[in-house]
């Protein structure tokens, strides 16, 4: 009884064994993505990707003033972050370089801004960050397993509607219609006056040219000596 019994406990224990030897492995889970510290993003960044540098500020602002690199704004509404230390009774100076030309005096934007410590002020962007080299078009650049998402500046000026702001190479012209004037125009009056002053000059050199010829010619030609003609024909007379 006995030995039937240990039979019949090695066969299951056998049996078990054969049955979680034969069962499929269960498969391991993929990592969820991680936000990346730091970021204030509200899509998550998976590791290995790199994600823009948020905004200090976003407001919504009328442009009451600008100079060459900078604008100011009247605070309208102030969306996110804080503009303390920065503002000044509601004004706030924007920093742009190259890109406040695209900026139009009275016109309301939706600014999202970072604090510059080199320059110690507010700066934000108009035109999008364009890539170096050709960026995705250079072979091998960007290859990468991981699946980044793509993510926008958040340092960027669009209009209050949300729509992108024109940073056309053109655009400064078309806005202004006396830059657009002096840009067209001046030079073709230019170029008009200079083919005129080319042809008076043509024809002044050939009538200055011919009346050289001309003294020229009446320097080298003999001419009658007209008293020597009257004297013999006087003579002539006498004679006869």
């Amino acid at each position: 009884m006995t030995s039937i019994a240990r039979r019949c406990l090695l066969g299951i224990a056998v049996a078990g064994a054969v049955a979680l030897g034969g069962a499929p492995a269960s498969a391991v889970p993929a990592p969820e993505p991680v936000e990346q510290e730091g970021s204030s993003s509200l899509i998550a960044v998976p590791p290995g990707c790199s994600s823009p540098e948020p905004a200090d500020v976003a407001f919504v602002g009328t442009a009451v003033a600008k100079d060459f690199e900078k604008v100011r704004y009247e605070i309208v509404q102030l969306r996110a972050g804080s503009a303390t230390g920065s503002a000044i009774d509601g004004l706030l100076d924007v920093l742009y370089f190259e890109d406040v030309k695209f900026i139009d005096i009275g016109d309301d934007y939706l600014v999202g801004a970072r604090f510059d410590p080199e320059f110690g002020q507010m700066f934000s962007t108009v035109k999008p960050p364009q890539p170096l080299f050709g960026g995705n078009d250079v072979i091998g650049l960007n290859d990468s397993d991981i699946d980044c998402p793509d993510l926008d500046d958040p340092v960027r000026t669009l209009y209050a509607d949300g729509s992108g702001v024109d940073s056309g190479v053109l655009t400064p012209l078309f806005d202004n219609k006396r830059t657009l004037l002096a840009t067209l125009g001046v030079p073709t009056a230019i170029a008009f006056a200079v083919l005129i002053a080319l042809i008076l000059l043509r024809y002044v050199l050939v009538i200055a040219f011919r009346g050289i010829f001309e003294l020229g010619r009446a320097a080298v030609t003999p001419t009658p000596d007209h008293r020597a003609v009257r004297t013999r024909g006087h003579r002539a007379d006498e004679a006869s």
